[in-house]
């Protein structure tokens, strides 16, 4: 009798203890949208802040908690954000209430004050965590440098890498952008302190580390901002790290996770999203129209004809001599009358084909040309003058932004050579480049002032009486439209690669 008693005991307490032990290993989900690369709203080919707005709704009605992270990309540069900053983007996303804002190098497009402005604006935190202010000695103004969000008892934390390359591209007088490792390392001790259930990198730049965090498990997923191309969702998911890019700007992860520090298996399906499908919210539809009729107000003006077909996509305004970027190139430099004129690739965005007899918009040229750049004139002696071509050719393979185009100018350079050493013949006007002699420049004042890593421009004697006026580049190019009413460029044989 007292033997059974004992025996029922021991059960009764291997019974408890099995209970008590799956208590603790509570089964947790959460749904996140993650979403951005939304600069333009006129756009429809892709997703619509719309549409995003239907997918959270849809998402958010559900029983399973909903975190919605916006990637950025998107303040600039727009037709609209030429004119606004990006404030219109802020108000749109207010409507949306995401947890969080991170940032990308787009954002800023209008440098360090209007961020902070916008920040302002923004019912919501926006996060950057390598981002240093020295004037405050922290983060810029009105940014976060990491997050923890909490939604139903479930808290996940947030760190969102900015890349170094802003402050060059940028021209940024005041921040700075820290290697990432050390910050990344700090965040997380400091997030999983706070109660972080799962820990999330967020960034643009692929770094060789971020595999090694995620396979170590010091972070739990990786959300990745892709400016251009594509990943396919199973390589993605084999290494949990989640794209999204301009042609695919939304992403549903269903998250599944047990609450068990040792082991917690968590798994993640990323559902297609069908955006011809997607509901459309009326709150969201009203104001993003009521924005496009602002705007098409603005710049539907027609100001003439395109003579020949044009293409402006970003393979090849960044690769070679093209009939608009020979456009935009002759008009600055009749416009200032000078020797040379030169525009780099990386501020023609539109990424458009025009056919032959279209009709050219005042949109059209804000598409193409939406950053404010100004006219800036110099003086570069011939050496200065080859500096600048080599720096123009230094990364073509790689489709920078730094490509010029080119006018009162004829040269060749080869692939085959180094960087620095990649000219081979060069022409000012139908003569041969003297390198003591002066050359007048005609350029944007972004690459006078060293911006794409012209810092031959900086040294250059600038020639005041311009950058007193200073017109934007797209108000010359409009009015040489409404002056010829029908344009054909084409292409003179101004830039060619050869081998030896």
């Amino acid at each position: 009798m007292a033997k059974s008693f004992r025996l029922l005991i021991v059960l009764h307490a291997l019974l408890l203890s099995t209970l008590l032990s799956a208590s603790s290993t509570t089964e947790k989900q959460l749904t996140l949208v993650f979403a951005g690369n939304m600069p333009d709203i006129g756009v429809h080919t892709y997703g619509t802040y719309a549409g995003l707005a239907g997918l959270l709704e849809e998402m958010r009605r559900q029983d399973t908690p909903t975190i919605f992270t916006f990637a950025g990309g998107s303040l600039g540069p727009s037709p609209l954000s030429s004119l606004d900053r990006g404030s219109h983007i802020i108000d749109i996303l207010n409507t949306l209430e995401p947890d969080l804002m991170t940032l990308t190098k787009r954002e800023f497009s209008y440098f360090e004050d209007e961020l902070t402005l916008r920040s302002y604006e923004a019912a919501f935190p926006i996060v950057s965590s390598n981002l240093y202010d020295p004037m405050i000695r922290g983060n810029l103004e009105g940014i976060l440098s990491s997050l923890l969000v909490e939604k139903d008892n479930t808290k996940v934390g947030f760190i969102s890498i900015l890349d170094e390359e802003v402050v060059e591209e940028y021209l940024l007088k005041r921040v700075n952008v820290f290697e990432p490792r050390q910050v990344i390392q700090d965040h997380i001790a400091a997030l999983k302190k706070q109660g972080a259930e799962l820990v999330v990198l967020v960034y643009s730049k692929e770094r060789d580390y971020y595999q090694t965090l995620i396979t170590e498990k010091q972070i739990d997923f990786a959300l990745r901002v892709r400016p251009t191309g594509q990943i396919s969702i199973d390589q993605l998911q084999q290494n949990k790290v989640y794209s999204i890019s301009y042609k695919e700007p939304f992403m549903l992860l269903k998250m599944n996770w047990n609450t068990n520090n040792q082991v917690k298996n968590l798994t993640i399906d990323t559902p297609k999203i069908y955006y011809s499908n997607l509901p459309s919210i009326p709150t969201t539809s009203l104001l993003v129209d009521e924005y496009n009729q602002r705007l098409n107000r603005l710049l539907d003006q027609k100001i003439g004809f395109f003579g020949t077909e044009i293409h402006t996509t970003r393979s090849l305004v960044r690769t070679k001599e093209m009939p608009f970027g020979n456009f935009i190139a002759d008009a600055l430099k009749d416009y200032a009358k000078t020797d040379v004129g030169l525009v780099n690739g990386g501020i023609i965005r539109g990424d458009k084909s025009y056919t032959k007899g279209a009709i050219i918009s005042r949109r059209d040229i804000a598409t193409e040309l939406p950053f404010r750049a100004h006219v800036a004139v110099l003086t570069l002696t011939g050496a200065q003058l080859k500096q600048a071509l080599e720096n123009s050719v230094s990364e073509v393979e790689n489709a920078k932004g730094k490509f010029l185009h080119v006018s009162g100018i004829f040269f060749t350079y080869s692939l085959e050579e180094p960087a620095g050493n990649r000219i081979k013949t060069l022409l000012v006007n139908g003569k041969e480049l003297k390198p003591q002699q002066d050359y007048t420049v005609a350029t944007s004042d972004y690459l006078a002032n060293g911006g794409d890593g012209y810092e031959v421009f900086v040294n250059a004697l600038h020639n005041d009486k311009f950058t007193q006026i200073s017109p934007l580049l797209s108000d010359i190019v409009i009015r040489v439209i409404q002056q010829q009413k029908t344009i054909f460029p084409k292409i003179e044989s101004r830039i060619k690669q050869v081998t030896q």
